[in-house]
């Protein structure tokens, strides 16, 4: 058609056009705008047409009518665009915290979002759950894995979507811890975010410890005496389990590499420049057997195996065991074991257990989250991501609920974001650890930073070194075998340089 003859039918249906054009760019990844301003380009473009177009039926008039009349209606199908269902499966916690992230996050969130319904859905088991309807090319708008190293699989498989143009738009990178925004960079495309972080400490029964004179332990030398006491005493040094959760020994031998091998070395072996066969390695795995050997952990391997995560927790509780070494997790449950004894706790940083090592916290995501490939809102999505990140007061409500043992974002706090009442040595944990991993004094946790089949294997074999059906050195030439294998596969999850 000639576009200088346009007829007046015409005109509007390309005006009509047009404005369906915008509003359709207004749902493109790259066009985050307010709906506002896409109605004033809308009313631009359509004047702008009247004043280049030759009007061969009506009038000037009538034409300006019609262009009032299509910006009005592009208006109010901006204004009631069809309302977003976003799924998002988690964890299922207890009653009383679903009550408090249904109130705190997803109705907070719904009231602020006309246009958009957040549906949280509590799921036991979810990472089987999940999976499985991964697999099957379904699965929620929102994507939830245990932690950093468990995405992997997700974006290797396509499963997943970048974000990092939510990224951009929400300043994210600002918000976030950066070795926690860091966490889920693959292949310089953001895929991930951890919904909390976590790290691992000595938990310690604080009674006990000014009953006997015994001072927080600070390097190797200090820790050996304070062992020697406790089994002078008929003390169990440490209390620990992997009877009810089979993985509990990553958690040592993440602080037998961090603080025997050294975080610098581990990073190195993470990154291809050392082997995990060399002798700091080799050396952290026998020092941790010797001390089972010993009866360090819980009185006995059989013990270790054995006991429920309640009698440990108990045990130290009532001064038949000093320490605990575990997650900050414990947090939310540690409580009552004191509470029912009598006692105190308290908790101090994993001292140094080689000389020219420097103690560091170990950095760990105890979840993340990422938006399906196959959504179909994947902005409104990201919206619901936000909404988790923009708030520290909000962020801290949630997680305040678990005692800051779970749901505990990766927010740069200080003391004054908590919440009036919170316990000072929880709000001690995270304000130091912030401060010394901003410094670049972090370690790494198996769970977060070790590709799949090479942390599987550190955690089930090492029974077969307490057994001594292995040696350490046997079982650090199988993980480097493994590690081997993965990173040819390209299945390594992203490390934070250190700096």
């Amino acid at each position: 058609m000639d576009p200088k003859r346009m007829s007046r039918r015409h005109f509007v249906a390309s005006c009509a056009a047009m404005a369906t054009g915008l509003v359709a760019a207004a749902c493109a990844p790259k066009v985050v705008e307010k709906i506002v301003k896409e109605t004033v380009e809308v009313e631009k473009i359509i004047k702008e047409v009247v004043k280049e177009t030759i009007i061969v039926e009506g009038t000037p008039q009538i034409v300006e009518k019609e262009v009032t009349r299509v910006v009005k209606e592009v208006v109010e199908v901006l204004a009631k665009p069809e309302k977003a269902v976003i799924s998002f499966w988690v964890e299922a916690p207890s009653t009383e915290r679903r009550e408090v992230i249904n109130e705190v996050y997803r109705d907070t969130f719904n009231a602020a979002h006309p246009n958009i319904e957040l549906e949280l859905t509590f799921t036991e088991d979810v990472d089987r759950v999940l999976r499985t309807a991964m697999q099957a090319g379904a699965g929620p708008d929102i994507v939830t894995t245990p932690g950093a190293g468990f995405i992997l699989e997700y974006i290797i498989a396509g499963h997943v979507a970048p974000l990092d143009e939510l990224a951009e738009h929400y300043g994210w990178r600002d918000r976030l811890l950066p070795w926690a925004y860091e966490s889920g960079v693959v292949g310089g495309h953001l895929y991930s975010l951890p919904l909390t972080y976590e790290s691992m400490v000595v938990f310690y029964n604080k009674t006990l410890f000014e009953a006997k004179g015994w001072g927080i332990p600070t390097n190797r030398e200090e820790l050996d005496d304070l062992i020697r006491a406790c089994v002078a005493d008929d003390i169990n040094p440490f209390e620990y389990t992997n009877s009810g959760w089979k993985p509990a020994t990553e958690h040592l031998i993440g602080m037998f590499y961090d603080h025997y091998a050294g975080a610098d070395n581990v990073y190195k072996a993470l990154i291809g420049e050392k082997k995990w066969t060399d002798d700091e390695f080799v050396e952290a795995m026998a020092l941790m057997n010797d001390w089972f050997q010993k009866g360090y952990y819980s009185g006995s391997i059989d013990k270790y195996h054995a006991l429920t995560g309640d009698d440990t927790w108990s045990a130290v509780a009532n001064g038949q065991g000093a320490m605990q070494m575990s997650g900050t997790w414990c947090f939310q449950s540690i409580g009552p074991f004191f509470e029912e004894s009598g006692q105190e706790w308290d908790w101090f940083p994993m001292p140094s257990l080689r000389k020219g090592v420097k103690p560091v916290y170990a950095l760990a995501t105890g979840q993340t989250e990422s938006i399906n490939a196959k959504s179909m809102h994947q902005l409104e999505a990201g919206a619901a991501l936000d909404w988790l990140y923009n708030n520290k007061r909000r962020a801290l409500q949630i997680s305040s609920s678990f005692n800051f043992g779970e749901w505990m974002v990766p927010l740069n706090y200080t003391a004054d974001d908590f919440p009036v009442g919170t316990d000072p040595r929880v709000v001690r944990f995270f304000v130091d650890f912030a401060k010394v991993t901003g410094r670049g004094d972090y370690g790494y946790t198996t769970w977060t930073f070790w590709p799949a089949k090479t942390e599987v294997f550190l955690w089930e074999e090492y029974d077969m070194v307490l057994a001594g059906e292995m040696t350490p050195a046997e079982y650090q030439a199988r993980a480097q075998e493994l590690f081997d294998e993965e990173v040819a596969e390209g299945k390594v999850p992203p490390v934070p340089e250190r700096f």
